[in-house]
């Protein structure tokens, strides 16, 4: 395959053609404009619950400006993420959210021409390479963590994100995270995150969030579109370098266009979702100390100032902890497709173009497939008991399927960097029976910015 088109062939209604007639699939409509979406932003997992309770793992769902079905069990999910017959779309699943900002990135392909892309990334993520990322980003974490204990009133989600920010910057890119062009880019990166994809109102007018964030985008392409010569012809190690000197079939570079989109999507991907991971993970650390403590002790036995690639196997406990905070606290509350053609869920025959719904968190803590479902439980994860076997779509914190997350083992290696350091350097507790609110939109994190007390060891 040389070009982009064979896969769109699927595609005969406009991205915004969507299926709204289901009448025949039980559901809640909610509000008139805003259908279920309060609820949801109050309680986002009662109200997944209560779907199953009153319609099983298939209903209606009328989320905001989207209506679709809400689709659960592992059963349905291993439909949708293998999709032996093609039958669903992430491209057109994300064409109304992530599409407005990053509409060529990995996970708007499908099919072949998802596969043909997923090309780009081979170097990128061998190990050799992944060895110099960490080596690259040990410097900075202990940078931000050693400032962490000067501050009064520390929050750990805007700590964290700064941090991993500056780790994206120089892994991804290169640049110096002291530097003014790795300020600009981080902020950037905000203002698409935080503003473009959270404006409501969808058009290029000064003043509204989509058009600040528009303009960012515009200044990152632009940036990172300059790059691309100088990383081809350098000898970096940063992922950039990497990706830009990958070559198709027939011997050519990929097409700069692509990679600007990629190489921008995977930054504000393997941000996002990492500082999600670390903020849930440290939030239960904080409610469990014994588990602190087991961990804190891992990271002492390797008794070295950075962790290198060969120690992340050293780390069994710190693997299975960040597993567990994954599992009931899942990075992406909602993944999304959309049918390409009639097809089947569960009992329902769907039509084509129906968006369907699909929050990993509920699979993560149905009481068929784990014990004890709510508690924060690591060992479940190893030893005789690795109850994540039951089903292979009981889990998926790293999606699955075709759509797998490209960058698992990186977002793994970058918590560990992180939780050695971190657990070596302070005690941290949250306050006495805390219990936040818990923030799903725009990113899922604790609703306060987790507030710690941080002890200095």
């Amino acid at each position: 395959m040389t070009t982009s088109t064979t896969a769109m062939a699927d595609y005969t209604q406009a991205p915004d053609a969507t299926q709204e007639d289901l009448s025949h699939i039980p559901g809640l409509k909610g509000l008139p404009i805003a259908g279920r979406l309060p609820w949801m932003i109050k309680d986002f997992n009662g109200a997944i619950r209560e779907h199953y309770e009153k319609f099983g793992e298939v209903s209606f769902l009328h989320m905001g400006v989207s209506k679709g079905l809400l689709v659960l069990g592992p059963d349905n999910y291993k439909n949708v993420y293998l999709d032996m017959d093609r039958n669903f779309s992430a491209k057109m699943g994300y064409m109304n959210s992530l599409g407005f900002f990053y509409r060529r990135c990995i996970l708007m392909r499908d099919f072949e021409e998802h596969r043909y892309q997923r090309r780009v990334f081979q170097a990128a993520f061998k190990n050799d390479a992944m060895r110099g990322y960490l080596h690259m980003m040990n410097p900075i974490i202990q940078r931000h963590i050693n400032g962490w204990g000067q501050q009064s009133g520390f929050h750990f989600f805007t700590g964290i994100k700064e941090t991993l920010l500056d780790v994206a910057a120089k892994v991804f890119f290169g640049l110096d995270d002291l530097g003014s062009d790795a300020r600009k880019l981080n902020q950037a990166f905000i203002d698409v995150a935080e503003k473009g994809m959270m404006g409501l109102i969808k058009k290029r007018i000064p003043g509204l969030k989509y058009y600040t964030g528009v303009k960012a985008k515009e200044y990152m392409d632009g940036y990172i579109s300059k790059l691309i010569p100088e990383r081809r012809q350098g000898d970096g190690i940063d992922f950039m370098s990497y990706v830009v000197k990958e070559k198709n079939d027939q011997g050519e570079y990929f097409p700069d266009l692509d990679l600007t989109e990629h190489l921008t999507f995977l930054m504000f991907a393997a941000h996002d979702t990492t500082t999600s991971a670390l903020s849930h993970l440290v939030m239960l650390l904080g409610q469990n100390p014994e588990w602190q403590e087991r961990l804190r002790k891992e990271a002492m036995a390797i008794d070295k100032e950075f962790i290198d690639w060969d120690d992340l196997e050293k780390m069994p406990d710190m693997n299975n902890a960040f597993l567990e905070g994954l599992r009931l606290y899942p990075s992406v509350s909602m993944m999304t497709r959309r049918t390409i053609r009639p097809c089947k869920i569960g009992n329902f025959d769907v039509p084509a173009n129906t968006v369907v719904f699909l929050p990993p968190q509920f699979n993560h803590t149905m009481k068929q497939f784990w014990d004890e479902p709510m508690k924060f439980d690591p060992d479940r994860w190893t030893g005789s008991r690795q109850e994540q076997k039951r089903h292979p779509f009981q889990f998926v914190g790293f999606g699955g399927g075709a759509h797998k997350c490209i960058g698992m083992h990186f977002a793994q290696m970058n918590a560990k960097a992180f939780m050695y350091q971190f657990l070596r350097t302070y005690r941290f507790e949250t306050k006495p029976g805390y219990q936040p609110w818990m923030q799903v939109i725009p990113m899922p994190r604790p609703g306060d910015m987790l507030p710690l007390k941080l002890t200095r060891l």
